[in-house]
């Protein structure tokens, strides 16, 4: 097999790396990693592709210096070419210790320019150029060395052909009319909050379960999960394999009082006993006005369901008029939450108020209700989609 590809595992390859990057106006990136027996990703491949076609894998493991890397993500003047990015520059970010600037997302690019935005690399590359990616190494140990010829063309893929597809998606956007759109979204990716860790006292929004607690309850499940999240943090182990979401759930229900039995028992959960208990006295002792808010939950009556599949029907028929994928715009959650509640709380509902997706809501015939409606006043928590 010709290697179409250069390895960067000691600092004078990386150095020679460094001169031949510099003055490029972009850059393609993606990561290779593990992440089943940790908190935080392994990192084991970081893969660098450049205009022209050149690719670059370098050894993290080799390496014991990133800080070239963290000066090019933090290089306003080089544009990075990622797909599906959020998790790939959490990583980076912590690996380097620099947040990203200057972002273009090829899968967030493409629901701008006529096609799915939740599309693989694989089924974009064959949309837009005609390449089909071989994936057979999905879930290959990045970590274990020596990566095998084949492993390694294959990281090579995932960055060889992006600058190419940028470069198609943007001008497809500028014929849609949608490319002040995707500047807009993409310039969100800018924000150094969006790979950064998330605060221990937010975890319990996590567990989709939080959302049928008492007020006290959830303030004793804010206080066990954010226990958990500080230890998995310190030790370096998945969530799971400290205390399960289901137990945090039934310490939380119960509220056992010092002399209670906790309602589970293991022999992990004997282990932290005395940090539990310690967890479900301050969640108890909580002042009534600091319990966690309400987390939004959609009306399920038939007029509140007409509602939302009206307005969702609106976005869907418009989004077929201005060519974007209607998922950019919200979810069916989102939508009822703005209508049921005014969207005065949560940041992915107040995102609708403003921006493109004002301007959209308004071309589709959307009506919003005032932005104090009764959601602001009841100080109602927004619990995304998907969080588990």
């Amino acid at each position: 097999m010709t290697k179409s590809f250069q390895m960067i595992h000691t600092p004078s390859a990386l150095q020679d790396m460094a001169d031949r990057v510099r003055g490029e106006s972009c850059m393609a990136l993606d990561t290779e990693f593990v992440w089943d027996r940790t908190y935080y990703a392994r990192l084991g491949l970081v893969q660098v592709g450049l205009s022209d076609g050149t690719c670059y894998l370098m050894d993290p493991l080799a390496l014991p210096d990133l800080g070239v890397l963290g000066a090019w993500l933090a290089d306003e003047r080089i544009l990075k070419i990622l797909h599906d990015s959020p998790q790939d520059l959490m990583i980076l970010q912590r690996a380097t210790g620099m947040a990203a600037r200057s972002v273009f997302d090829t899968r967030m690019a493409a629901g701008f320019a006529g096609l799915e935005s939740t599309l693989s690399l694989g089924r974009l590359l064959e949309e837009l150029l005609g390449v089909h990616l071989e994936k057979a190494h999905t879930r290959a140990d990045w970590t274990s060395r020596p990566l095998s010829p084949e492993e390694l063309e294959y990281a090579a893929d995932d960055v060889r052909y992006l600058p190419r597809a940028a470069g198609c998606l943007r001008e497809r956007a500028q014929s849609a009319g949608t490319e002040a759109w995707l500047n807009e979204e993409l310039a969100a990716l800018n924000a150094e909050s969006t790979y950064g860790e998330k605060p221990p006292e937010e975890a319990y929004l996590r567990i989709r379960a939080a959302a049928s607690l008492s007020p006290r309850q959830r303030a004793v499940l804010r206080e066990l999960a954010s226990w958990r999240e500080r230890e998995a943090r310190q030790r370096d182990l998945p969530r799971r394999w400290l205390i399960e979401d289901r137990d945090l759930m039934d310490m939380a229900m119960a509220m056992p009082g010092p002399q209670d039995a906790l309602p589970v028992s293991s022999r992990t959960i004997q282990r932290h006993e005395p940090a539990l208990r310690e967890a479900i006295r301050r969640g108890r002792e909580v002042p009534d006005a600091d319990c966690p808010p309400p987390v939004f939950q959609a009306e399920r009556d038939a007029a509140s369901r007409k509602a939302v599949d009206s307005a969702m029907a609106g976005i869907q028929r418009h989004a077929a008029v201005r060519k974007i994928d209607p998922a950019l715009v919200c979810s069916r959650t989102e939508m009822a939450m703005l209508l049921q509640g005014g969207g005065g709380t949560g940041g992915e509902a107040h995102r609708l108020r403003g921006g493109w997706r004002a301007a959209f809501l308004r071309e589709a015939g959307v009506s919003l209700p005032p932005a104090d409606a009764s959601a602001r006043s009841l100080g109602m928590t927004f619990q995304l989609p998907g969080m588990t």
